[in-house]
C-alpha cells in the first residue's frame, strides 16, 4: 500500500493546497509539517461526512480518581443531531436525543437501569408528568458534570477539532513535541499514529467573578469545562465557585496522548490522552463506524418506537 510508506509527503502537499499557506517557520521542523498535514486531511475527510453510526468503547478519570468505563452506540447526522445510548456500565439503558426539537437548545434524556424506568412510569403518570423533567441542558448536573464531553463534543468532527487546535496552538507558541509514524499490528494492519506532548505548567490565570461557574469560565477561554476542573481539582463542582477564587486554566487539554487515525477514511480510530502524572485521563476506541448510512428524521425521534423515552 503505497500510502503508508508516502503518507507524510502526499498528505503535507494535501494540507498547503487546501489551507492555502505553509507550515509556520517556528514550528519544529518536518515533525510538525507532518501533523499539520494529517491534521488537514483529516478535516477535509470530515467535511465529506453526513452522517455516521459508531461504538464507542470510552474511559474516563474523574476528578475524584475515579475511572468509569461504558460503551456508546451512538448516532450522528450533520448539523449537529445526536442520538446516543449506554450499552455497558454506568447508566446502562440510558438514552440521549439532541436537540430535543429543531431550533431546541435542550437534550431528551432519561437514565437507564431502574432510575430510568421509575422516571419514565412517573412521566406517564399525568399528574406527575410536570414534576419528572426529561429535557435537560447539555450542562445539567445529571447529563455534563460527570463525564469529559457533553454529546456535543463528543462527536467525530469535535474531537479532530480538539486534536487540531491544540496541535496549532503548540505550533503558534513554538512549544511541544509531536510525530506521525505507522502503527503496524501483528496482523499487518496499520494505522497513521499522532503522538503528541505539551508543557504542562503554561496556561491562564482565571480570577472568578459572582455568577460565574467553571462552565461559563471554561467557553471563555475555549476550554473543556472539565479539562479546567481536572486542573483545579480543589472545586468541589462546576457552580461551586468562590467570587475572588483563582483557577488555573491549562493552555493545552493534556500533557501527552496518541491519536490512531484509519488511512482509508482519515478520521480517528483510538484515542488515548494521559495527564501530567503520566495517568490514563482517557481512552475512546470507535468500533464499526459506518459513514454516511443514509439516517433519517426517525433516528432523532424520541417517538422511534426502537427508543424507551
Amino acid at each position: 500500500m503505497r500510502f503508508r510508506t508516502t503518507c507524510a509527503t502526499t498528505l503535507l502537499s494535501l494540507a498547503l493546497l487546501w489551507q492555502g499557506l505553509a507550515a509556520p517557520a517556528h514550528a519544529a521542523g518536518a515533525a510538525f509539517e507532518e501533523a499539520l498535514a494529517l491534521l488537514a486531511g483529516m478535516e477535509e475527510a470530515w467535511s465529506a461526512v453526513d452522517d455516521y453510526t459508531k461504538l464507542v468503547d470510552k474511559s474516563e478519570r474523574l476528578v475524584n480518581g475515579d475511572v468509569t468505563e461504558q460503551t456508546v452506540f451512538v448516532k450522528f447526522r450533520q448539523p449537529e443531531q445526536y442520538y446516543m445510548t449506554v450499552l455497558e456500565g454506568p447508566n446502562k439503558g440510558g438514552e440521549l436525543i439532541f436537540p430535543a426539537r429543531e431550533g431546541s437548545e435542550l437534550a431528551v434524556a432519561h437514565a437507564g437501569g431502574f432510575k430510568g424506568g421509575l422516571a419514565r412510569f412517573l412521566q406517564a403518570t399525568v399528574i406527575l408528568r410536570k414534576v419528572v423533567p426529561t429535557e435537560f441542558r447539555l450542562d445539567d448536573p445529571m447529563l455534563g458534570e460527570w463525564q469529559h464531553q457533553t454529546a456535543t463534543d463528543a462527536s467525530i468532527g469535535a474531537t479532530i477539532d480538539r486534536i487540531a487546535s491544540n496541535v496549532r496552538r503548540a505550533v503558534d507558541n513554538g512549544e511541544g513535541e509531536i510525530r506521525v509514524e505507522e502503527d503496524c499490528d501483528a496482523a499487518n494492519a496499520c494505522l497513521l499514529r499522532l503522538d503528541f506532548s505539551f508543557p504542562t505548567g503554561v496556561g491562564d490565570t482565571h480570577e472568578v467573578v459572582a455568577g460565574e461557574s467553571l462552565w461559563s469560565i471554561a467557553e471563555s477561554h475555549g476550554r473543556p469545562m472539565y479539562v479546567v476542573w481536572y486542573a483545579n481539582p480543589d472545586v468541589r463542582g462546576p457552580r461551586k465557585l468562590k467570587t475572588g477564587q483563582r483557577l488555573f486554566i491549562p493552555r493545552y487539554y493534556s500533557a501527552r496522548g496518541s491519536v490512531w487515525v484509519a488511512p482509508d477514511s482519515l478520521l480517528p480510530a483510538r484515542i488515548e490522552i494521559f495527564d501530567a502524572q503520566d495517568q490514563l485521563y482517557e481512552r475512546y476506541v470507535y468500533r464499526d463506524v459506518r459513514l454516511n448510512v443514509g439516517l433519517t428524521d426517525l433516528d432523532f425521534d424520541p417517538e422511534n418506537p426502537d427508543y424507551r423515552f
